[in-house]
């Protein structure tokens, strides 16, 4: 077998599947699959063919993200990519997925310890990386992480709940906006 998609009827099926589970357009998954297929050792068929979290993490539109070692941990297996992973993570960050969607992720994304919670810890993380600071004085931090909490902790516990979060995500404006990510320019 080759490493293109065949055109025919299997091709049409698998492509229609994906169309299916994305939202992602035909172009798109297309784009993204010849994408996928450069960076692959030669000869492998794609369904059998991963990228590295390496790969992935280098790619123009993860290169400089600060949460890139995050993301690649939320949508990877086992430190590899398949195609269907990438489809995946592409899907998400796409500007046609539903926000319910973008809110999970982000959630998952956020959670470094992966305790089920976005607490102080996970807090002070976000906003060094989102400020690109290691240098910030633990005051400056604290009062950060404590006027978050503040707005967003509905039940006082000091951290928050996927329900807090995503009540909180709904009510920002930008939050659509921001949590997407163009794939290879497709």
């Amino acid at each position: 077998m080759g490493r293109r998609w065949n055109a025919g009827y299997h091709g049409n099926r698998l492509l229609g599947a994906q169309l299916a589970l994305t939202f992602l357009t035909r172009n798109e998954i297309l784009c993204i699959h010849d994408s996928f297929l450069k960076l692959c050792p030669p000869g492998k068929y794609y369904k059998e063919a991963t990228l590295t979290v390496d790969q992935v993490s280098s790619l123009p539109a993860l290169r400089v993200n600060p949460f890139r070692d995050r993301i690649c941990r939320v949508f990877s297996h086992n430190n590899v990519f398949s195609f269907e992973d990438v489809l995946g993570m592409a899907s998400v960050f796409s500007e046609q997925a539903c926000p319910s969607l973008k809110i999970e992720y982000a959630f998952r994304i956020y959670d470094f310890n992966e305790n089920g919670f976005i607490d102080e810890e996970d807090l002070q993380r976000i906003i060094l990386r989102l400020l690109n600071s290691d240098d910030m004085s633990e005051d400056l931090l604290t009062d950060l992480t404590s006027h978050v909490l503040n707005e967003s902790d509905l039940d006082n516990d000091n951290m928050l709940s996927f329900s807090e979060f995503e009540h909180a995500m709904a009510k920002s404006p930008d939050f659509m906006n921001s949590f997407r990510i163009h794939f290879w320019g497709c």
